[in-house]
């Protein structure tokens, strides 16, 4: 954070701290949230889940606009581009973290149940299955047993917790694209978006 001030104070520009304090500040919000839950054992509902990666993942992308804006004409609001990004990328992380086969031997698969992280198809099973304790369970041991997750991944698979992830991914891909077309569209953003949906062969 402080090399990346050093930057933002290099730009010499009089906003540009405020700008770069401000989104921090949300960012660290959204990541009291998320760290809160975890220590606290307490699943959020959905949409605390979604003001989270707004402020945080979101808060990123928007620390990065502001700043480009400091220095630009264009005084479009790009507000909720940001907040669909930000969401789109928590979401397709935590499904991606669930799903990948790619380090299913390896000790990082299923990192994020081992860090005891309420993620996005975490969440749906919990929330839509409340007399089913297994998943919760699973989560507050922390565990680092493969074949444990593999079962906790199976359980999210028959609650339909990855098909419910997958179509919200596919809706934020779609508001996206929108998003950026009513915008004035940019092929850049738009190959960024392609190149993403490396999660629908996960």
């Amino acid at each position: 954070f402080f090399l990346a001030l050093e930057k933002v104070l290099a730009l010499e520009h009089p906003e540009a701290t405020a700008v770069y304090t401000e989104q921090l500040l949300e960012l660290h919000r959204g990541q009291g949230m998320e760290i809160y839950w975890r220590d606290n054992f307490t699943c959020p509902s959905e949409d605390d889940y979604k003001v989270m990666t707004v402020r945080k993942t979101g808060g990123l992308f928007m620390l990065a606009v502001r700043l480009m804006q400091l220095f630009s004409d264009s005084k479009y609001d790009f507000t909720k581009l940001t907040g669909i990004l930000g969401l789109y990328f928590q979401v397709r992380d935590d499904y991606c973290n669930l799903c990948s086969q790619e380090y299913s031997e390896n000790k990082s698969f299923c990192e994020d149940l081992t860090e005891g992280k309420f993620s996005f198809p975490i969440i749906h099973a919990i929330q839509t299955h409340p007399d089913d304790k297994q998943v919760f369970n699973i989560l507050r041991q922390r565990t680092r047993d493969i074949e444990v997750k593999r079962y906790c991944v199976s359980l999210l698979d028959k609650f339909g917790s990855f098909a419910y992830t997958r179509d919200l991914l596919e809706s934020l891909d779609q508001e996206a694209r929108n998003e950026v077309s009513s915008l004035g569209g940019n092929p850049h953003m738009e190959a960024v978006l392609d190149e993403i949906l490396n999660w629908k062969v996960k």
